[in-house]
This record gives C-alpha cells, sequence and structure tokens, in this order.
C-alpha cells in the first residue's frame, strides 16, 4: 500500500494530552490558601517590620533629675529623654513633642499574644547600662503572678534591649536574661554596686513561693544578662527594700 493511499492516525489524542487537565477541588482549594498566606506573610512582615528606628548620635552623658528621674538620649537623636525609675516609663522629647511610653510597651507583638489570655500576668523592667557603652538598656521580665502562696512558673519574657532603645523601646539587638526560676518578678532595678567599670547591675525581686521573695544579683556576661542563683536576701512579700535614691550613681543635672 502507498503512503498516499495508507489511513492517517489521529492526532486528537496526542492533542488532548497536551492541554492542562481541569484542577480539582482540592487542587483549587489548595492554591487559593497557599495564595492567602503569602498575603498574609507580607503582611505581618510589613506590620511587624516597619517599626520605629533609632538614631546614630554618640552616647550623650546620663544624668539624675532627683533619686527616681534620669536625663539620658535613649533613642540616639540628639535630645535628652526623661526616664521615670518609679514607673519604669520613657517622656521622649523632640522639638515641642513629648510621647510617653511605657516598659509594658516593650514586649513584642508575639510575646503580647502569649499572655493574651491570663489576666495576671505583668511587666517589670529596669534602665541602665548594663554593657558600658554608654546607652541605656533596657531589662525586662513579663510573669504571671503567684496564686496565693504558690508560685507559678510561667515568665514569657525575660530579656535585654541594649541601646539605642527605638522609640517603641524595641532593640535591634536583644540578650537573654538568664535566670534560674521562671517564677513571678516583683521588681527589677538597675544598680551600681562597684562605679569602677561603667556598668549596672540587675537586681531582680523574685518570688520564692510560700510568701518569700528573693533577692537576685545579675551581670553582664556573653551577650545578655547571667542572674546568679544564689539569694542574697530573702524577704516578706511586703517588706523588701525601697529603691535607693541615686543607686546608679549618676551625677545631677546642671540644669534641674
Amino acid at each position: 500500500m502507498s503512503s498516499s493511499t495508507a489511513p492517517k492516525q489521529s492526532t486528537s489524542r496526542g492533542v488532548l494530552s497536551s492541554l492542562p487537565l481541569p484542577r480539582t477541588r482540592r487542587q483549587r482549594l489548595t492554591t487559593a490558601i497557599s495564595g492567602s498566606l503569602v498575603v498574609i506573610a507580607g503582611g505581618t512582615w510589613l506590620l511587624l517590620g516597619t517599626g520605629p528606628r533609632p538614631g546614630d548620635r554618640a552616647p550623650m552623658v546620663i544624668c539624675a533629675v532627683d533619686g527616681f528621674t534620669l536625663r539620658a538620649d535613649v533613642d540616639a537623636d540628639g535630645h535628652l529623654d526623661e526616664i521615670d525609675e518609679g514607673t519604669s516609663s520613657v517622656v521622649f522629647h523632640r522639638d515641642a513633642h513629648r510621647t510617653a511610653v511605657r516598659v509594658d510597651d516593650a514586649r513584642g507583638f508575639w510575646q503580647k499574644l502569649r499572655g493574651a489570655s491570663k489576666g495576671d500576668m505583668e511587666t517589670r523592667g529596669a534602665f541602665g547600662d548594663f554593657d558600658g557603652d554608654g546607652y541605656l538598656d533596657l531589662a525586662i521580665f513579663y510573669s504571671q503572678r503567684d496564686e496565693g502562696d504558690s508560685p507559678r512558673d510561667n515568665m514569657v519574657v525575660h530579656e535585654v534591649h541594649y541601646g539605642p532603645l527605638a522609640r517603641d523601646l524595641s532593640s535591634d539587638r536583644i540578650g537573654t536574661i538568664r535566670i534560674g526560676s521562671s517564677s513571678f518578678v516583683y521588681e527589677a532595678r538597675a544598680i551600681d554596686t562597684n562605679h569602677d567599670d561603667g556598668r549596672a547591675e540587675l537586681e531582680v525581686f523574685q518570688s520564692g513561693g510560700d510568701g518569700s521573695v528573693s533577692r537576685h544579683l545579675g551581670r553582664q556576661d556573653r551577650g545578655g544578662v547571667y542572674v546568679s542563683r544564689e539569694e542574697t536576701d530573702v524577704y516578706g512579700v511586703s517588706d523588701w527594700p525601697y529603691r535607693e535614691p541615686g543607686a546608679l550613681g549618676y551625677g545631677a543635672c546642671e540644669d534641674r
């Protein structure tokens, strides 16, 4: 049989095999969910990754207005800000504008979310130059109050934000506060025990159970703050010592 008279094979199967197969409902749903996750992830990145940034000025002299109020350029923008050690808050100054920020605002988005379901979580913080670079740092704890005399081991945040700090008290440089117990922190303070190395120490008053409060001391060590397990003192819940005015040893502000 000649080639001109041979029956021609149908090419419909080849054409159909080259066409994309219709997607199943599950495939369409998977694609839609994947696209949504990309959008959500992008939105979350924009939400969390575009916060305020500190300036790049050299450290300014830290001085004391009174026993509980300091002045320092917290965000390195060239303007002195006020730190209230009694309430652990900062008033940022820029020209005629004043912005007050609490230590509680320094917790990140996910950290706030983790404690949202519990009504007895509290934030404690202390401002001091723990690494000795001239900028004020922030030591921050977020822990759960005791239930009666029984301590709860639930400390969501135990970290130090190294200065200069942004206007929400965040930092690109964060170190862990290495502490032996995760029980409730009643108070955190920055003090200077030796006055010879330019570094503040961290004083932590923490629940010891049975209605007791233990005092621990922490120092800068290996990129964070190490808090000793040793109890330097033990107090009752209502009788640990008041903060000593001028415990950080900064000189008086000249224009107070």
